[in-house]
């Protein structure tokens, strides 16, 4: 066994970027960060808004919205709260104004030219006092939530949240279908109320009639859509008639509709004319003025309600239709009045495309693409694919995916589509539902990634532009005689010539610019560079520690080795840990905790935490310690890193206040700015340092690849402890289960509970808690809401002379499993005399079936040139290592850095690589991404 930090995984796709020759593709799975870990609802917004809102359930909302009374028919519950998609401003609880939760079922926001927003509820919040019966009342804010006043306007409830309708995009988020639309800077809301009819909702509170209710028995009105000045508004009367009404109340039929009951969404061009998608029957795409309908599209395929849709141009003057679906090409194209309907493209291959968005520049448009990829336990994995096009070019060659397990109701909350290419960061949701895996985008030729997102659902930030750091890279003495050196492995996957810029910022203080030194490397097409002694390679500095900024012209993929060279060891040889770089739109916000469940493992080691900070404004960060009965030590204990910068501190359990060899887990919560967090626990006695990155949560099934209790090469006894923590206010349950990799029908589950709070550490557990020997996969699954119980493990040996050395062996997520058709890339292996590597595969089938998996494994050099190629067999839910795989195939002591691909042939895959330190039997593992297709 061996092994080191896994990663999580994240697909790619192809764009051409702004910042690189015209024409340029590449491919490169993008990371990302949710702003919360909450179940979060989006309101209906503009999706080009600077701040949005989101509506956050409590803690414990379990799978879905909470109801509370007297809203008893539709809602959310929650706290709203406004965020900056800059990120220069901290995320703000804007309502209830005392911390508290309460009912919503209506949530809208309109932001001004000045990025004021003013916001729109319906609640059933006492108010402070002013609605002691908890009736649901309209409140309005014109100050970004900062003061409230309740709306005049008596009303019953109007079911606008949660929205489950599908986003096919347009302008506004979490819009289709819905009763209540963005207006104008006097009156920026329109709810169609039922009972009271259709009103307009001033900033200052006061209401205005625009359309009287229906008649007793009447059909109800059908608020559709507006114009883009929010000054006119479609409503369906009658049942079938298409009326256009402004916000003085004036209002004129434009068309009736030829099926009554039609739900119709649309938009009102500049020029009068209305376009309205049409679905029962059918979906059909017309436009209406002065009475006359004009059919533009027609399908029949209820089905898929994406078989055709439309969204306006952003002018509003025309459309953009897509048709697809019925074994036929896909096919995007523009309707304006003057020229009708003309295609812009059709591809044969077909695409899903599932959304559209189009940019100010009337130039671009955002195009989303559907891709299901089944996973273990029959998930279904999304995997949205994104593209931006260009008016004028062919479809799109190939497309950024976001990998993602999605709800239906996924879509953009903030998004500017002529500026996502230069980086201008976006924001997902995935979907209400926690249950649920990963997004993700990329540009092509593939670069693997995504080893660095934490949590795989919810309202998430990313960004296409590629910008990587690798924190507690150095070179310096340490305690106990420790001698540590960064060496780093640049890989990149492009087919030409690439630039990758490296800044090195060290910890502590960094406003004198002249402690910050920047290199330029310029990379070969394909190759692998190891450059040892980075530190002193790059920047010729003889003694430092701090952080590796790393920004390349595309897309590359990094990792790093950190070691030690024991001074007191005369054999020689390392001991140290592997990381991959790591994204900076994957670090954590006030609204997003991080947690460590291994971080404090027992006597005789001690814990370092380092606090990188990448909102460039400054971070600071609350700690907090648990234990068996839940928090210990200090409970007022902050860090802070500079702006830009990134700063280390040595053994917090003292600074915690811990008591000497106290064993627990570690909260990290960010207070301000944003920051990448990593925790390295070191022993005292062989100086092995293990990088603990942030706790998974797990409510699906994750996979631990291997834990063990058996003997090895040159009398190491590998054994593996197992960390658990609890971050909910509440017990929760997690269920363990243990399979043989020798025998997959050898399996023991048991049910672990653990108290609020609680951490724990199950030392030897394959044998303790499992009375098993040999090596085992472990799956666990927490059942609750999205605090879910934290799992992760360290396999090592002891050391003769005392101490430990081995490394961590985190679960695998989403991105680290293959199935037929994927590959999974392991950057980082090393050759040499020193060292032999070896290869761990596992099947991830909940239980073993008739067949075993084959998996098709390619040998890779610092060139880009295939060394080797070989099958190997996995049984099914079992697990195999191939030991010196290099010696093993005949390639000697291997290439200086290569690259390890795994392609399963058939089965679902994990797969991690280890490389092995001969002198000291010390192993570092090397995590698989899945690369992009």
């Amino acid at each position: 066994m061996s092994s080191s930090p896994p990663r999580q995984r994240i697909r790619a796709v192809c764009i051409g970027l702004s910042l690189v020759a015209a024409g340029t593709l590449c491919a490169r799975v993008i990371s990302y960060a949710p702003y919360s870990d909450r179940v979060s609802f989006p309101v209906l917004q503009h999706r080009m808004n600077r701040h949005f809102v989101l509506i956050e359930a409590p803690p414990t909302a379990g799978g879905g919205p909470v109801i509370l009374p007297p809203i008893a028919t539709a809602g959310v519950t929650g706290q709203v709260v406004i965020y900056d998609s800059k990120g220069e401003e901290e995320p703000r609880v804007i309502f209830p104004r005392d911390g508290t939760y309460a009912g919503f079922t209506v949530a809208a926001v309109r932001e001004d030219e000045n990025g004021v927003a003013t916001i729109l509820l319906q609640t059933n919040d006492d108010f402070e006092g002013r609605n002691a019966s908890r009736a649901p009342i309209f409140v309005i804010s014109n100050d970004s939530g900062r003061t409230w006043k309740r709306v005049l306007l008596e009303s019953s409830v109007v079911n606008q949240l949660p929205s489950w309708s599908i986003d096919v995009g347009g302008p506004f988020a979490r819009s289709r279908y819905s009763p209540v639309r963005i207006g104008n800077s006097e009156y920026p809301f329109v709810v169609n109320t039922g009972s009271k009819g259709i009103v307009a909702i001033s900033t200052t509170g006061s209401a205005r009639l625009m359309l009287e209710p229906p008649a007793a028995g009447a059909s109800p009105h059908q608020l559709a859509g507006s114009d883009s000045a929010g000054f006119r508004f479609i409503v369906r009367t009658s049942g079938s008639d298409i009326t256009v009404v402004d916000l003085n109340g004036q209002k004129a039929k434009v068309g009736t509709l030829p099926t009554p009951d039609t739900n119709i969404e649309g938009w009102i061009a500049p020029d009068g004319v209305v376009y309205l998608d049409e679905r029962l029957n059918s979906i059909a795409f017309s436009a209406y003025s002065a009475g006359t309908r004009l059919q533009i599209a027609i399908s029949s395929n209820t089905g898929d309600p994406t078989s055709l849709f439309a969204v306006p141009t952003y002018d509003h003057s025309g459309a953009w239709v897509l048709e697809r679906g019925g074994g036929r090409p896909t096919v995007l194209s523009l309707f304006r009045p003057a020229t009708g309907l003309r295609p812009q493209w059709s591809d044969v291959t077909a695409p899903e495309v599932e959304a559209l968005h189009a940019g100010a520049s009337g130039k671009t448009l955002l195009i989303q693409v559907h891709r299901p990829r089944p996973q273990i336990d029959q998930r279904l994995l999304i995997d949205p694919a994104l593209a931006v096009w260009r008016v004028g070019e062919p479809a799109p060659r190939s497309y950024d995916e976001l990998f993602l397990n999605e709800q239906l109701t996924k879509g953009f909350v903030h998004v500017d589509v002529d500026r996502i290419e230069n980086g201008e960061p976006f924001v997902f949701d995935s979907g209400a539902q926690p249950n649920t895996c990963c997004i993700i985008i990329s540009p092509a030729p593939p670069v693997a990634g995504g080893g660095d997102v934490i949590q795989e659902w919810g309202v998430v930030k990313a960004s296409l532009v590629q910008r990587l750091v690798l924190p507690g890279a150095g070179r310096t003495r340490g305690a106990y005689d420790s001698n540590w050196l960064t060496d780093v492995i640049f890989y990149n996957p492009m087919e030409r010539e690439q630039s990758v810029t490296v800044r090195y910022v060290p910890n502590g203080d960094v406003t004198a610019a002249a402690l910050v030194s920047e290199v330029a490397l310029a990379l070969a097409p394909k190759e692998i560079r190891l450059v040892r002694d980075a530190l002193k390679t790059l920047f010729g500095l003889e003694n430092g520690t701090g952080a590796f900024f790393i920004t390349p012209q595309s897309g590359i993929n990094v990792t790093s080795r950190t070691y030690t060279r024991p001074l007191t060891v005369s054999h020689g040889g390392t001991y140290g840990f592997s990381m991959n770089a790591i994204d900076l739109f994957t670090a954590a916000s006030p609204r997003f905790p991080l947690s460590f469940s291994g971080a404090f493992p027992g006597p005789q080691y001690r814990t370092n935490l380092i606090v990188t900070d990448v909102s460039g404004r400054g971070t600071e960060a609350r700690l907090t310690a648990t234990g068996l009965l839940g928090p210990i030590g200090a409970s007022d204990v902050t860090v802070a890193a500079a702006p830009g910068g990134q700063q280390q501190f040595n053994d917090i359990g003292s600074i915690l206040g811990l008591l000497p060899g106290e064993v627990g887990g570690l909260i990290v919560q960010p207070v301000r700015g944003e920051a990448i967090a990593s925790v390295f626990t070191i022993d005292n006695i062989t100086n092995d340092p293990t990088y603990f990155p942030p706790d998974l949560p797990s409510p699906v099934v994750r996979t631990i690849p291997a834990i063990g209790h058996l003997d090895g090469a040159n009398g190491a006894k590998f054994r593996s402890d197992l960390f658990i923590f609890n971050p909910s206010n509440q017990t929760r349950s997690v269920t363990l289960q243990v399979t043989s990799w020798s025998n997959p029908a050898d399996t023991s589950t048991l049910n672990f509970t653990l108290l609020p709070n609680e951490s724990r550490v199950i030392r030897d557990v394959l044998f303790r808690l499992f009375g098993r020997t040999g090596i085992a996969r472990l799956r666990y699954q927490s059942f609750g809401d999205t605090n879910s119980v934290r799992v992760t493990s360290r396999t090592y040996t002891e050391n003769p002379g005392g101490g430990t050395y081995g490394f961590l062996m985190p679960p695998l997520n989403a991105f680290q499993q293959a199935g037929p058709g994927d590959t999974l890339e392991i950057l980082g292996v090393t050759g040499g005399i020193e060292y032999r590597t070896n290869i761990g595969l596992v099947e991830l089938s909940g239980f073993p079936g008739r067949e075993s998996a084959q998996v098709r494994i390619e040998i890779i050099d610092q060139n880009g040139k295939a060394l080797d190629a070989f099958i190997a067999t996995v049984a099914s839910a079992g697990g195999m290592q191939i030991d010196d795989v290099f010696r093993a195939r005949g390639l000697g002591d291997g290439p200086a850095a290569a690259l390890i691909r795994v392609t399963p042939l058939s089965g679902v895959i994990g797969a991690y690589a280890a490389v092995v330190d001969n002198s000291t039997n010390d192993p570092v593992y090397l995590a698989a991404n899945l690369g992009a297709k």
